[in-house]
């Protein structure tokens, strides 16, 4: 490990991911999101779930199944459950995901973010 960051030769697999999925699924659940309104659970969602990603982000390419994961936890707590279980979701993901102009909420797709920081 360096900075926090496993040391790999060869792709970064799922077992690699654990320890991200683990924390960003920690820190959705640590929030007590009934008490939170839908305005408090979007902002924690753009700002501080988003921002437990960038670091690796721009290291590793994720595999797919880890990025699904992330954004599950983060469906699931903005719908109003923990990010273990949730609620059956209000709008599709995909147009949650696109900017205010065309009628989202802003939130970056992970996918599409891992990929835009792999560029830098």
């Amino acid at each position: 490990r360096y900075l926090g960051l496993p040391l790999l030769i060869k792709r970064l697999t799922k077992q690699d991911c654990a320890p991200l999925v683990e924390r960003f699924t920690a820190r959705a659940n640590s929030w007590v999101s009934k008490s939170l309104s839908f305005a408090g659970r979007l902002q924690l969602v753009k700002s501080s779930l988003a921002s437990v990603q960038v670091f690796w982000s721009s290291m590793f390419l994720f595999p797919a199944s880890v990025t699904n994961e992330c954004e599950r936890t983060m469906r699931r707590f903005l719908w109003g459950g923990s990010g273990q279980c949730g609620k059956s979701s209000k709008v599709k993901w995909s147009q949650v995901c696109k900017p205010f102009q065309e009628g989202g909420l802003g939130i970056k797709r992970m996918r599409s973010w891992n990929e835009a920081l792999l560029l830098k």
